[in-house]
C-alpha cells in the first residue's frame, strides 16, 4: 500500500512493506506485519531529503498497513518539523 502526503511544503511518500513470515517449503506464509518505508523530499527540489524504514517499538512490525502508513507519516512529520526548527535557529548572515 502507498500514500503521499503533503506537509508543510514536503512530500511524504510512505509504503508498507511486509517483514518477515514463516518460509514453509518455497511459499512464504503470512506476514508478521509490516514497516514502512518513508521518502521525504521537498517540493522545491526533486532529490530525497530522506529515506527510511519506520518500524514499531524495539523494531517490532506494525499490526495492520494502515497503522504502518499512519505511524510512517508521524516519524516524516517530526522529522519536517525538526527540520524546520533548525532553519529558524540559524543565524541570519
Amino acid at each position: 500500500m502507498h500514500r503521499t502526503y503533503d506537509y508543510r511544503h514536503f512530500t511524504i511518500d510512505v509504503e508498507t512493506e511486509s517483514s518477515g513470515g514463516n518460509c514453509r517449503g518455497t511459499v512464504l506464509s503470512v506476514a508478521n506485519g509490516y514497516v514502512a518505508v518513508v521518502r521525504i523530499s521537498s517540493t522545491t527540489s526533486t532529490s530525497p531529503v530522506e529515506r527510511l524504514r519506520v518500524a514499531g517499538v524495539d523494531g517490532s512490525p506494525f499490526f495492520t498497513e494502515a497503522e504502518t502508513l499512519m505511524r510512517g507519516y508521524g516519524v516524516a512529520q517530526r522529522i519536517v518539523d525538526d527540520m524546520i526548527g533548525v532553519d529558524k535557529l540559524r543565524p541570519m548572515r
